[in-house]
């Protein structure tokens, strides 16, 4: 039989699991859009630079485009938003495994003891630890609004699915 104390810690840690996958999938979404903009209006000014020089365009369209480009592909190269994209879906589908892992061992607490409850989260805490810090590695900062409003959903989508009691 697993203590209260263990169950609450894990009922804690689903909840941060829970939290993780729509934080990160969150912030995925909005580095792909980011990415997406900047894409868009460089490929907008790169027409605009070969219509300029097709002379279809005045003239100082030429000189505004080819600065657009320069400052586009510099916001590019500078926010990197591609890799980020890539690292934080990453992260979201490792974090989504995890989170079932642990909505599975919420599940079986019942049938647990209390060493193999501990060392099963031990696992998932240490994996979800590594999981995340793969963000700070691609130099990811942390959105603490979108955290916070990830955490209410996660939350009540979670408490209402597997609230003890």
């Amino acid at each position: 039989m697993v203590s209260e104390q263990t169950r609450n810690g894990i009922w804690q840690d689903l909840l941060d699991a829970a939290r993780l996958v729509r934080y990160y999938e969150a912030l995925a979404a909005r580095h792909l859009h980011r990415h997406l903009l900047i894409r868009m209006f460089l490929l907008l000014a790169a027409a605009g630079g070969m219509a300029s020089l097709l002379e279809l365009l005045p003239e100082y369209f030429q000189l505004l485009a080819g600065v657009g480009v320069t400052v586009l592909v510099a916001l590019d190269f500078a926010l990197n938003c591609a890799r980020k994209t890539a690292v934080l879906n990453l992260i979201g589908i490792e974090c989504t495994a995890l989170e079932n892992k642990w909505m599975d061992l919420w599940a079986k607490l019942d049938r647990l003891g209390e060493d193999e409850a501990l060392r099963e989260t031990d696992q998932l805490a240490r994996r979800l630890a590594e999981v995340t810090g793969w963000a700070g590695h691609a130099e990811i900062r942390e959105d603490r609004a979108l955290n916070e409003r990830c955490e209410e959903v996660a939350f009540d989508v979670v408490a209402s699915r597997y609230a003890p009691g």
